[in-house]
């Protein structure tokens, strides 16, 4: 069913229901001028005030808010009009979970990344955070080591240690301009305490799209070493430049044993703020019923109705939209790469094989971190994410936001410009 047909669907199964006259007509022509349109105006500014955004709450002083990762994009315009079509109901009772809602990520799965995924390995997540922490609570005890990669995203090694577990850094290698994992530093770090590894995949905040032979690799040594691979996909719609994801789970039947994948249109489809909004894919039947039991058992298994909503709308046939979007942050990333390559500021971008962030390595500046953020935020007037909170091997550098129209893109790279030049 394309996207199109599933507002129709909506209206159709009563969702217009005393609706005033001409409204859901209205609707459902946005839905269908979208469908028949390349076009979509990522060049728009729109104004965020008075939305209590975490984004824009930082910039209290005019300065350009680049950091946590939403964008300044308008939603997509299915994902849109589907929320509003069922918020336009009226009652917001009780709601199951449809076979739709497994449906859509099923097919997103085979459609988009190419990779087939049978429909009982899937379930309904809390979110991506919110489930890899349920994970935690579900295969490790307190004082359990879990493995993280590090520069990796810090919400990692942030709840690891809230839970009283204790995170293990495995660095990445920085190695003539890329980053490599560490097999022969994971093989020395393991031991009888260590119960699971996360991966970032594709990995925040570099923007490293994994090769199967890297993720076949890891999984090997987890298997051998009877190691849970916690598999953070949420990035995973945006790969760019014709680059094709690979989900973790996929490459071999080591990591379909060891594997859970958390997954969500959060990122993808800029609806970020629908917390709750996830799922996950778990082929192994024996982690899969664990790992569903902590879920029930804390009534954190029933999607909210806007989660049903978006995902359904989202991961449906037509992907002009994201494909459209895709394109724009590829346009973003070359923009701002040729910027600092022309200007010779002592700032070195690493390109992105995925999502809208830019990892900037700063240390030929010779500043110190608090420093180097001072001059962001206080001279340039822009804030971008502290390299420093993604563990060691960020000192020195800074993570930027690119999803945000061009014109807020030059303004911020102008503002840097004369505060660095």
């Amino acid at each position: 069913m394309e996207r199109r047909s599933f507002i129709k669907s909506l209206a159709s199964a009563g969702f217009t229901t005393m609706l005033p006259t001409g409204s859901i007509g209205a609707l459902l022509a946005s839905c269908a001028s979208a469908n028949s349109s390349e076009e979509f105006d990522f060049d728009k500014y729109i104004d965020r005030s008075g939305t209590w955004s975490v984004k824009y709450g930082k910039a209290t002083n005019g300065e350009i808010p680049m950091w946590i990762a939403d964008m300044d994009f308008a939603t997509d315009p299915y994902v849109k009009a589907a929320l509003t079509a069922r918020l336009d109901r009226d009652v917001m009772g009780y709601t199951s979970t449809p076979p739709e809602f497994f449906d859509a990520i099923a097919g997103w799965i085979r459609n988009y990344h190419g990779c087939e995924v049978e429909r009982e390995w899937i379930g309904y997540s809390p979110g991506v955070i919110a489930g890899i922490n349920q994970a935690y609570l579900t295969f490790t005890n307190p004082g359990d080591k879990v493995i993280i990669q590090p520069p990796v995203y810090d919400h990692f090694k942030l709840y690891i240690e809230r839970m009283g577990r204790v995170a293990v850094d495995n660095p990445m290698i920085l190695e003539n301009g890329n980053y490599r994992m560490d097999f022969d530093g994971l093989e020395q770090v393991i031991d009888d305490r260590t119960k699971m590894l996360v991966l970032c995949n594709p990995s925040n905040p570099c923007g490293i799209h994994w090769e199967r032979e890297t993720l076949v690799r890891l999984a090997e040594i987890c298997e051998r070493h009877g190691i849970i691979v916690i598999s953070d996909e949420i990035h995973s719609d945006l790969t760019l430049y014709g680059v094709q994801h690979v989900p973790f789970f996929s490459v071999s039947e080591m990591a379909a044993k060891v594997c859970l994948m958390f997954g969500s249109p959060t990122k993808s489809f800029n609806i970020a703020g629908l917390t709750g909004t996830g799922f996950c894919v778990i082929p192994n039947p024996e982690l899969r019923e664990r790992f569903a039991a902590t879920l029930v058992n804390s009534k954190l298994d029933e999607p909210p109705i806007p989660t049903l909503v978006a995902t359904i709308a989202a991961y449906r046939d037509d992907t002009r939209w994201i494909e459209a979007l895709k394109r724009y942050i590829e346009g973003n990333i070359q923009r701002a790469s040729e910027f600092f390559a022309e200007n010779q500021m002592g700032m070195k971008v690493f390109q992105p094989h995925t999502s809208f962030l830019l990892w900037i390595d700063c240390r030929a500046l010779g500043l110190s971190q608090d420093q180097l953020m001072a001059r962001f935020k206080d001279g340039a007037k822009v804030i971008l994410n502290n390299g420093v909170s993604y563990g060691p091997g960020g000192e020195g550098f800074v993570r930027m936001n690119l999803g945000c129209p061009v014109s807020t893109l030059d303004e911020a790279l102008g503002r840097i410009k004369r505060e660095f030049a």
